[in-house]
């Protein structure tokens, strides 16, 4: 995986498709048993859309969107787990690659480079879509490699895009609550140094599914 970083302050949040790569060897979220969330997360689960029309696309309204529990590093890859869950009264669908960029603390863009998927740790699956009953969450993987060099600069907040119907755009504001050695952080050594990549999963029904591990 490789580098990201995010404004310590909040992580602004819209959901568009564009994504990022992959990392190397699976990360489990601390306090979690099987690669599950670990946070007080819905009992409801999210369901993978079988026939069309399953579910009207969900409003900015319906979701909301938090970090989950903290992902355990696992060699030399850092990952942040979100969740986005239906506060609404009826189900509603999610699909796509979201679009990141992450920001530091002074709200100036750091310049990672972003891919959608793939490589060791993030799934290389393509979106499928996404049913959220009331109080489901669904799940997305931002993950990168560590700084061998050093870090530049700390990652404070992160934006997340993703498109939903009629062009509408989901969006969001969170923080990032992760710096220094285990966060998102802008590497030294370069634009093109390893730990530059970000790589982000498609929006996802379970944390496991966001990993390309078994």
């Amino acid at each position: 995986m490789r580098a990201a970083t995010a404004i310590g302050a909040a992580v602004a949040i819209s959901l568009i498709a564009v994504g990022c790569q992959s990392s190397q060897h699976a990360t489990v979220p601390s306090g979690s048993a099987s690669g599950k969330s670990g946070s007080s997360a819905p009992t409801v689960s999210a369901s993978v859309a079988r026939a069309q029309g399953a579910s009207a696309w969900c409003t900015t309204r319906a979701l909301v969107l938090r970090r989950g529990a903290p992902v355990s590093p696992m060699t030399g890859e850092h990952a942040v787990i979100y969740l986005l869950t239906n506060r609404g009264r009826r189900a509603c669908s999610v699909r796509g690659y979201p679009h990141v960029a992450l920001y530091a603390r002074d709200g100036m863009a750091l310049r990672f480079r972003y891919a959608d998927g793939g490589g060791t740790y993030v799934t290389a699956r393509k979106p499928v879509t996404i049913v959220l009953p009331h109080r489901a969450s669904a799940y997305i993987l931002v993950a990168k490699y560590r700084c061998d060099l050093g870090i530049m600069r700390d990652a404070a907040s992160i934006r997340i895009t993703l498109p939903t119907a009629r062009s509408a755009i989901l969006s969001y504001r969170v923080r990032l609550g992760i710096s220094g050695a285990a966060g998102l952080s802008y590497c030294k050594g370069g634009r093109h140094d390893p730990g530059q990549l970000i790589t982000v999963s498609p929006v996802e029904p379970t944390f496991a599914a966001t990993s390309s591990l078994p």
